[in-house]
């Protein structure tokens, strides 16, 4: 119980500085969202901690967000919402609720599973920020060491640059604009759902040309990645 009081009650603290910023006129549309989007799921967990509902004696971070519109108002906002994120978890002086969740944002907008592997596993949003850094770095060398990897046919090239997430989606563009058309399966996984950017399908004949007419879209998104 007092588990669970301490990281709700890191959740209220984070609010007031949501509320802090959400009154910043120097933000972005984005990032106005995603304050907004955070005040009001603060709102709607104070009034279920009010009620005494079954949801406010969870300790799981997941129940939460689970069916929560405004969550997936965040989610919804793309790799755009990346950098945001981000900086919202490393200034934050809380380790709680608020920073859990927006960790598991930043993995749904980026399709990765950090927790999959047990070398990059987390615990608390903290946890996960220091995971994430060094997953980022570690992008364009991956995507590298997997095409170069004489062992793995095509398919499981695919399926390895598909994991490490759309922050990967720039170094596949840039392949794919060399002339390798094998990791197009990889770009088509990573930006579907992408109601920011341009999507890529099956139907596409030309992918190099596809590719050269669209990368600039995800120039933040490289520069994002290339920043650590």
């Amino acid at each position: 119980m007092k588990k669970i009081l301490t990281f709700l009650s890191l959740f209220t603290c984070s609010f007031l500085l949501v509320s802090f910023l959400m009154n910043n006129k120097n933000v972005s549309a984005a990032e106005k969202q995603i304050n907004e989007s955070f005040a009001a799921i603060s709102e709607q967990i104070n009034k279920e901690i009010s009620l005494q509902s079954n949801l406010s004696f969870s300790s799981n971070p997941y129940d939460y967000i689970k069916n929560n519109e405004d969550f997936e108002n965040i989610v919804n906002l793309g790799n755009d919402a990346l950098p945001y994120l981000d900086k919202k978890l490393s200034n934050s002086k809380q380790n709680g609720l608020q920073e859990y969740i927006t960790a598991i944002a930043m993995e749904r907008i980026a399709k990765v599973d950090l927790k999959e592997n047990e070398s990059s596993t987390w615990e608390n949003g903290k946890g996960f920020a220091a995971k994430w850094n060094l997953h980022l770095t570690s992008i364009p060398s991956s995507v590298d060491a997997i095409l170069t990897d004489k062992q793995s046919n095509s398919d499981d090239k695919v399926r390895k640059i598909i994991k490490l997430g759309t922050p990967a989606i720039p170094f596949i563009a840039d392949q794919i604009e060399r002339g390798d058309d094998s990791l197009f399966p990889a770009l088509i996984a990573l930006t579907k759902g992408d109601g920011n950017n341009a999507v890529a399908d099956e139907t596409i004949s030309n992918k190099k040309e596809w590719v050269t007419a669209h990368k600039s879209q995800y120039k933040n998104l490289k520069d994002y990645v290339q920043q650590r």
